[in-house]
């Protein structure tokens, strides 16, 4: 089943009051309750859009999928990508365990991913 959950993306990002942040942006406070207990079965195509361009990211993204007990597909298929690995992790708070020698080593990789 494809699922609308924007908490792993609010999660990379360090937005800890996600239903604030959504309300800011002119959502609703019960379309952003909706949105983050991914109980929305309607998301409109324009809200996708006005998230991935706040958070810079694809409607991907937002998006995941776990297949029902009949579904089998091969590893190359392109949902595969939208399977759910788990934990949403805050890099902000895994930043904060890393030993401060290593900070540059990081700050050097986004750098590189960044250009």
């Amino acid at each position: 089943m494809l699922k609308f959950n924007p908490k792993k993306v609010f999660a990379m990002r360090g937005i800890e009051k996600a239903t604030n942040f959504l309300v800011r942006l002119g959502f609703s406070y019960p379309k952003a309750s909706s949105f983050l207990e991914s109980k929305s079965r309607f998301v409109q195509i324009k809200d996708i859009e006005r998230l991935c361009i706040k958070l810079n990211c694809t409607p991907n993204d937002l998006f995941e999928w776990k297949p029902d007990a009949n579904t089998v597909l091969p590893d190359s298929h392109a949902l595969n990508a939208l399977l759910n690995t788990g934990e949403n992790k805050n890099l902000q708070q895994l930043v904060k365990d890393i030993p401060a020698e290593k900070l540059k080593l990081i700050e050097n990789l986004l750098a590189e991913l960044k250009s």
